[in-house]
């Protein structure tokens, strides 16, 4: 039953971990789908209170970079020079029109459907790579900008982390690896390999440099831990 829900594919590094015992490899799996569950809403934490942050953060410099722009700087083309390249053109469009379709899709009961796109809908449509690589450069140019904005606005949006630059980077390390295992994470990709332990470090610790309170509020009722410890590898 469990080969015809995931797939050969899928599956064979379950049967690889469990040397060829199928009911291992199912109880493998049902683990890593249950682990899958607990770390997808700490994720959610993390991207919520990290978007937040850094817009609130970005509002105000964008609308003090001059009189063009504006507070609301996911709309149309509202984001300032060095904002506007970090983002880049394709996520601004891609989550602008993710906004409409939604506002279009709404239900005929629903108090905002059809209405204008505010920048809020924007935003919460920014995939979470879009605000990691507002810290961490994504190409080979892009250095000295994220330092820039770094410096200029948002070591504001962390403000219990290492104003620095090499604060920046540690962050930025920090929230690429929380990016990749967000992706393995929606992608439904095994765990097996991962760190566990060390990503959870990494996500509270992410929390922390906004607002040293988060990381409780983050472990409440969180089962992370809990289904770290029940690795059915660890009775085999």
């Amino acid at each position: 039953m469990i080969l015809d829900l995931a797939g050969s594919a899928r599956l064979a590094p379950y049967l690889q971990e469990a040397d060829g015992d199928d009911e291992r490899a199912c109880e493998l799996y049902l683990w890593v789908t249950d682990l899958a569950g607990a770390l997808f809403s700490t994720i959610a934490f993390v991207e919520v209170g990290l978007r937040n942050s850094m817009d609130r953060k970005l509002r105000v410099w964008n609308d003090q970079q001059g009189p063009e722009y504006r507070m609301d700087w996911a709309l149309g083309k509202g984001a300032a020079p060095l904002l506007y390249d970090l983002v880049t053109h394709k996520s601004l469009a891609v989550a602008q029109n993710f906004a409409r379709e939604q506002s279009r899709l709404r239900p005929k009961t629903h108090p905002r459907r059809l209405a204008a796109v505010t920048h809020d809908d924007v935003v919460s449509h920014f995939m979470f790579g879009t605000w990691v690589y507002l810290i961490k450069p994504r190409v080979w140019n892009q250095p000295q900008q994220c330092q820039q904005l770094w410096q200029e606005c948002l070591s504001d949006a962390f403000p219990y982390a290492d104003p620095s630059d090499l604060g920046r980077e540690r962050l930025a390390d920090q929230l690429d690896r929380v990016r990749k295992l967000r992706n393995r994470v929606a992608h439904h990709e095994n765990l097996l390999s991962v760190d566990i332990r060390w990503r959870l470090r990494d996500m509270l610790g992410i929390l922390a440099l906004i607002d040293p309170k988060l990381p409780d509020l983050a472990m409440q009722g969180n089962r992370v831990r809990s289904l770290v410890r029940a690795d059915p590898r660890r009775s085999w």
